[in-house]
């Protein structure tokens, strides 16, 4: 579990879908299987929407994604599969990006949420950024 990627857990937070190829290709049903049965209680705080956490955890991997790779953040952080009214990928600003974060961290912990607001530099360099 602990060499399991974050984008694993993300994926295990989808609602499931087709899994497999020819004679072993099934559909699974993430929500019944994992969520309700036991993911729910590894994210107390979310008020038990599995959408609403796979929403925040898949916009959190996308800016953890494009700062591993080195990728520009000052634009924010292009969400995958979105689009904004032009056709243009829909993209995350940095604060909200940020708001993200906390997000995810507060559906799993409260404490560790309310230390982070506390200590973050974030939203300071966010204001001062050149």
């Amino acid at each position: 579990m602990a060499e399991s990627t974050f984008g694993c857990w993300v994926n295990l937070l989808d609602k499931g879908g087709t899994r497999g190829d020819g004679p072993y290709r099934k559909n699974v049903d993430y929500n019944s299987t994992l969520w309700r049965k036991a993911l729910h209680k590894a994210i107390p705080n979310s008020g038990g929407k599995r959408t609403t956490v796979f929403t925040t955890a898949s916009h959190v991997r996308s800016l953890r994604n494009r700062a591993a790779h080195h990728e520009p953040l000052i634009d924010g952080v292009p969400l995958p599969g979105q689009s904004d009214r032009r056709g243009r990928t829909r993209r995350l600003i940095l604060p909200d990006a940020h708001t993200e974060v906390l997000r995810l961290v507060e559906y799993i912990d409260k404490d560790v949420f309310a230390w982070l607001g506390q200590t973050s530099r974030v939203p300071e360099l966010l204001r001062t950024r050149p």
